[in-house]
């Protein structure tokens, strides 16, 4: 069992050395491509530079050298000329014509004979020119020469070669390094100290604990070895009391025959002792078992009443913690009047170590303390006290008083010293449960910035991501576009490896979203067979790549079911897309049923497959984060070991489970159980929702849908926008906004953005990031009915980052002005977002400026009107919401559309953020309720237009592209 122990502990300890190895060895990796990339690119730029000024030469030699020859007709010069140029192995082909005949015949290399000058001229692999000569400034003839790009090819290919076996070799250096370091300095000491815990958890508490190290490992080892103390301690006290315990009951049982009148006191004080041993084990509430304590040592030992101090050693001060027979003003005064070492009896047993009695206070000199007189007023006059110690330390006391004067008896003494025992163990578990709630507490806290810490880092890490990404996609189409076909194979391998690992992050953020309670949910109705398709449609390619058949089974009658379908489709495609990662040339099926449990409705979902199957101990393995079933399995298969454990939390906050059966080489099968109706727990309580549709409307009218939580501004909304012969469609919150959406597919849609549970930028990032749903105009605004004020973003259409190219190629071309080139303004603080922009404007033919904030944008404007904007909200110095609202100051800029820009996942401080920038604009007063309502009618009138009015039709803020 210990070599298991050990066994398993050198695992973990090789696991995380391997983990920080791989991850040390990827980022390298992925740096030195890029810079390997980079270097290429160079190389090709040179390359090319340098045979267009060979040919630059050649021209110029020809016009000097040929002039003369040609004007005399001095053919033997001429070909001696064209003989020299084809010294040059570059040089293919060369002639020279004059007004289409040819003076001295081609000369052509031996493997291009019978190949004339058309034939080089329509082929990529050569550069043809032709070169006009003059003599006197009249044409004598023309000079046609075709060069091979081949021997700069050749030359290419070796420095690429040279550049990737250089990267490999320092990569192989530094993975080698990483190795050796991180076992001599992680794992070796890890498996040392852990070899250690193993032995001390069995039992040994002698076994030897390195405490040499100066780092980390070595401060652990140091509490290591301070926790094997105190647990030596603990076993220490224990023992003193079992011994003491067996040294009083021996006693009792040699005196029984001499003390049979004390037969019946002592069954009761062994009696009240295991009743009190009884209390000690079976809670943990101090008062409880120090209150049962002094109750016994009370009765029993005959006295007026009794009290148990704790000490506490930072202040060096008791504190009164159970009493017995105390009247109410006593307990105060007591408390009011806290004891020190060497005070009062309790002070001084715990000074002396010994039990201090006081056969009476009112003996001069008997009682030192200042609660003297607050004994003698309520009529105490003995006292005992007995030190509670624990291995000499100071631990508390007990004290018992007596009103009537006189000596107490040794066999009360030894009483109270046994429930002075008692009273130790209990104050000991007591401060041990309040060391381990406190522990407890710190996990917690530390748990939480693990989890605060992966969402922030998988947002930092998304920038340069995205970076990597579209540089690569800008990369690839330029190489098409100049021929060089040779490097869209890595530009692809580092566009898919870019995505691969956004992926990645993607699940590492949602697993922390889930660990730290953030991931919500986002129920809505949906019909389970589409929803099966979908997914099945989406697995289908991944099932062919392992000439998979992919089999499904479902009644036909399945129905409905309430849920969050992204995350049930998630789920679904994490099993199948497992499954066929793991099948090849097999079958992989999915079984869809409906059941009834105690009248709940539950859909039962099996993924099966015919593949590797597991082992038990696999399996065992299967939902911990990060874990894989075995280091071979990831090797050969890749993954991280996510995709499982975010399918297992989203199956428990949607209320159902998963389960797995398998048998190693016969496939597995999982079973994915979710109730038909998900009740989400932390949803508050469903807020009304209501339709308003205007009355003796046609059926075809344009339908606008009203997304806000307040039942007054539907109302508002339908009484201003009927005007304008639209169908008015309100939603009480983001989630039933969207399924209406989702249905009615409306022609605009104005969007509160302070809602409660799903804000509006959440509904927002929803509606752009649905293909069905991104064309449709969004008017996000917010009304305070108590201010009577409200605010819109002026936006004629909104983009999430990462840009969607294709996406933004479509708003560029719904605002491209009707005479070119048209101006656009980029507003974003990120220098790569920028740059990226910029080249795809560029190439798209738009002329681009750049600000990094609102206040350089506004120079921007001034300088040179842009047709169009896009704009980042957040920024420094002047954010996106105060520049929009200082670019309404100018009837003339009111037109210019703008296109916001935001996040595609918002963290709770970029909604914080946001939502405070609507605030303080509310708070500014910016519009009237009825200003921005007539706005809003404006705008809405633009949307339903047949076709979007040109830009001199736009005014007074009433047009899509401009209004606010």
């Amino acid at each position: 069992m210990r070599s298991a122990t050990l066994e398993s502990s050198s695992q973990k300890s090789y696991s995380i050395c391997r983990r920080f190895s791989y991850a040390l060895i990827g980022v390298v990796t992925l740096i030195l491509f890029s810079f390997a990339t980079i270097a290429i690119f160079n190389n090709i730029s040179r390359a090319s530079a340098e045979l267009e000024k060979r040919l630059d030469n050649v021209s110029s030699l020809a016009k000097t050298s040929l002039s003369t020859p040609l004007w005399n007709f001095d053919r033997d010069v001429v070909a001696n000329f064209i003989e020299a140029l084809l010294a040059d192995e570059s040089m293919v082909y060369a002639q020279v014509v004059w007004k289409g005949q040819v003076i001295v015949p081609p000369k052509v290399r031996r493997e291009f004979l019978n190949k004339d000058i058309s034939y080089f001229a329509d082929s990529s692999q050569f550069i043809v020119k032709n070169i006009d000569v003059s003599y006197e400034g009249n044409n004598v003839g023309t000079l046609q020469i075709a060069m091979s790009r081949e021997s700069i090819k050749k030359e290419l290919r070796l420095n690429i070669l040279g550049i990737i076996t250089l990267t490999i070799l320092i990569i192989a250096a530094i993975s080698l390094t990483s190795i050796v370091i991180t076992r001599r300095y992680i794992s070796r000491p890890l498996l040392a100290l852990q070899s250690s815990a193993a032995l001390i958890a069995h039992g040994d508490l002698e076994a030897a604990i390195d405490i040499s190290s100066r780092d980390e490992i070595g401060s652990l080892a140091q509490d290591l070895n301070v926790m094997r103390g105190s647990i030596k301690e603990l076993f220490g006290a224990l023992h003193e009391s079992n011994t003491k315990l067996e040294e009083y009951s021996q006693t009792l049982e040699q005196r029984v025959e001499e003390r049979t009148a004390a037969l019946a006191r002592s069954v009761a004080e062994l009696q009240a002792l295991r009743e009190v041993g009884q209390t000690v084990s079976s809670t943990l509430d101090l008062h409880t078992v120090l209150s049962t304590i002094v109750s016994y040592a009370d009765q029993l030992s005959g006295t007026d009443g009794g009290a148990i101090y704790e000490y506490d050693e930072p202040t060096e001060v008791f504190h009164l913690r159970a009493t017995q027979k105390f009247e109410p003003e006593f307990i105060a005064a007591l408390q009011a009047t806290p004891l020190h070492i060497g005070e009062g009896a309790v002070g001084r047993a715990a000074a002396t170590r010994e039990p201090i009695q006081i056969p009476d206070i009112f003996t001069a000199g008997a009682y030192q303390g200042r609660l003297r007189e607050t004994l003698a007023r309520f009529g105490f006059r003995a006292v005992l006290a007995v030190p509670l110690l624990r291995e000499d330390r100071v631990v508390g006391g007990l004290v018992v008083g007596r009103k009537s004067p006189g000596a107490f008896p040794s066999t009360t003494v030894n009483l109270l010293q046994a429930f002075a025992t008692q009273s130790i163990l209990a104050i000991q578990n007591a401060q041990l449960f309040r060391e381990i709630e406190e522990r407890g507490h710190q996990l917690e806290i530390a748990s939480q910035h693990k989890s605060q810490f992966l969402a922030n880092m998988s947002h930092e890490l998304r920038t340069p991501l995205n970076a990597i990404i579209g540089y690569s996609e800008m990369l690839h189409e330029e190489a098409e576009d100049l021929g060089y076909a040779d490097f869209l194979p890595d530009l692809q391998k580092i566009h898919a490896a870019g995505k691969h690992l956004l992926v990645l992050i993607n699940d590492i953020l949602d697993l922390s979203k889930i660990e730290a309670g953030k991931m919500d949910l986002f129920l809505e109705a949906f019909d389970i067979a589409p929803m099966v398709q979908d997914v099945i449609t989406t697995v289908q390619p991944l099932a062919e790549k392992n000439a998979n058949t992919l089999a499904v089974h479902h009644a036909d009658n399945l129905g409905a079911m309430r849920a969050d379908l992204t995350k049930v489709r998630q789920a679904l495609f994490n099993l199948l897309s497992n499954a066929c990662k793991f099948t090849t040339q097999g079958t992989i099926t999915l079984a869809v049923a409906c059941d009834t449990v105690d009248g709940v409705a539950w859909l039962t979902f099996r993924v099966s497959d015919t593949g590797i199957g597991m082992t038990p101990e696999q399996m065992g393995k299967l939902f911990q984060a990060f874990v894989q079933a075995d280091a071979s399995t990831t090797r050969q298969y890749g993954g991280t070991g996510l995709g499982l454990v975010i399918t297992q939390r989203f199956c428990h906050m949607m209320g159902g489970d998963i389960t797995v059966e398998s048998a190693l080489g016969q496939g597995s099968t999982f079973t994915l159980r979710l109730p038909a109706e998900v009740i989400d727990a932390k949803a508050a309580p469903a807020l009304r929702t209501e339709t308003v549709t205007a009355s003796a409307l046609p059926e075809e009218a344009p339908t606008v849908l009203v997304i806000d939580d307040d039942p007054t501004v539907h109302d508002l909304m339908q009484r201003f926008l009927s005007k304008e012969g639209v169908r008015v469609v309100a939603a009480a919150s983001g989630a039933e906004g969207l399924r209406l959406a989702q249905a009615l597919r409306p022609t605009a849609i104005t969007l509160d953005v302070l809602m409660p549970g799903m804000d509006g930028w959440t509904v927002l990032t929803r509606l752009k990031g649905d293909a069905d749903l991104a064309d449709i105009p969004v008017i996000m605004l917010t009304i305070v009915d108590d201010k009577h004020m409200g605010y819109t973003l002026g936006a004629a259409d909104y983009l999430t980052k990462p840009i969607d190219w294709n996406r933004l190629a479509g708003v560029l071309r719904k605002y491209r002005c009707e005479r070119p080139p048209c101006r656009v303004l980029v507003v974003e603080d990120e220098a790569d977002m920028r740059e990226m922009l910029r080249r795809l404007l560029e190439k798209a033919g738009w002329v681009v400026s750049e600000a990094t904030d609102g206040q350089a944008a506004l120079a921007c404007v001034v300088e040179d009107r842009p047709n169009l904007i896009l704009l980042d909200l957040m920024m420094p110095e002047m954010d996106g919401f105060t520049f929009v609202e200082a670019l309404r100051q100018q009837d003339a800029w009111r037109s210019i559309p703008i296109v916001v820009v935001t996040a595609k996942d918002l963290t709770p401080d970029d909604r914080q953020r946001l939502n405070g920038y609507v605030e303080q604009i509310l708070q500014k007063g910016a519009y009237s309720q009825e200003a921005l309502l007539h706005e809003v009618r404006h705008l809405v009138a633009a949307y339903v237009q047949p076709e979007r009015p040109g830009p001199e039709e736009h005014s007074h803020g009433a047009e899509p592209a401009g209004g606010r």
